[in-house]
């Protein structure tokens, strides 16, 4: 019998993997970090584990995160399977866009991200 998983420790989870694999961290980088095996990094990705509110502080501290980042869209209907997908992709232009040291070539970049959003679909 599969052991009943929480869905807030899986929701926690995914925006954890979500964020790990956006900043490119293996699930051994992170554990070492915080100080946890690899394996425990595991759990918490699956919910198989809860996050101890300790731990959970220093996994945002170590990704650069509010603690509410791993609570958005919780009890949100509308984030399924697609929506994690979105997700991940913006998390990753985010970074992306982040990572630009021209402030100037930074700023271009979301005026125009701004002009495409707001352009009709056809």
């Amino acid at each position: 019998m599969k052991p009943h998983r929480d869905p807030i420790d899986v929701h926690v989870g995914s925006r954890l993997r979500l964020l790990r694999t956006a900043r490119r961290l293996s699930l051994e980088e992170l554990g070492r970090r915080i100080g946890v095996t690899y394996q425990q990094i595991q759990k918490y990705e699956t919910g198989a584990n809860r996050v101890s509110a300790s731990t959970l502080y220093r996994i945002a501290q170590t990704l650069e995160v509010s603690i509410s980042y791993f609570f958005d869209g919780l009890g949100d209907e509308t984030l399924d399977g697609a929506g994690a997908l979105s997700d991940r992709a913006t998390l990753q232009s985010s970074i992306a866009i982040s990572r630009i040291r021209d402030s100037q070539v930074r700023d271009r970049l979301r005026a125009l991200i701004d002009v495409l959003d707001t352009t009709p679909q056809r």
